[in-house]
């Protein structure tokens, strides 16, 4: 293992996902979370969303994220100073009475220290 992979062995990503929408009055919302371990080259799949980290510095994981609707990848930066990063927040509503509709997704990367209990 590289000293720069030993860096952030403390550490792992945390990709959070939230959809919500509104048609007819019913809603359907749907959340969940994955976790991704943190390593120079790897490349995970988990239920759809792929994040590729492409390279590990002391100061920053650079990666690329991939899902249904960024197919050609979003790139982004995460480290200890800024551990959060929105890579999609999408809302949209319309109509009115009955016909109301509203939808909204996001999309959130975070790296989280592993904790000893």
């Amino acid at each position: 293992m590289s000293t720069v992979n030993e860096g952030w062995a403390g550490y792992y990503l945390r990709l959070e996902r939230t959809t919500s929408e509104y048609t007819y009055g019913d809603w359907y919302n749907h959340s969940w979370d994955e976790v991704f371990e943190i390593e120079e080259g790897a490349d995970k799949v988990s239920r759809g969303e792929r994040i590729r980290i492409d390279k590990l510095t002391e100061d920053g994981i650079y990666f690329t994220f991939f899902d249904e609707k960024a197919t050609a990848g979003i790139e982004g930066v995460v480290s200890r100073e800024s551990p959060r990063i929105c890579l999609r927040g999408e809302s949209a509503q319309g109509g009115r009475n009955e016909y109301a509709w509203s939808r909204s997704d996001s999309v959130v990367l975070t790296l989280k220290e592993l904790r000893e209990d």
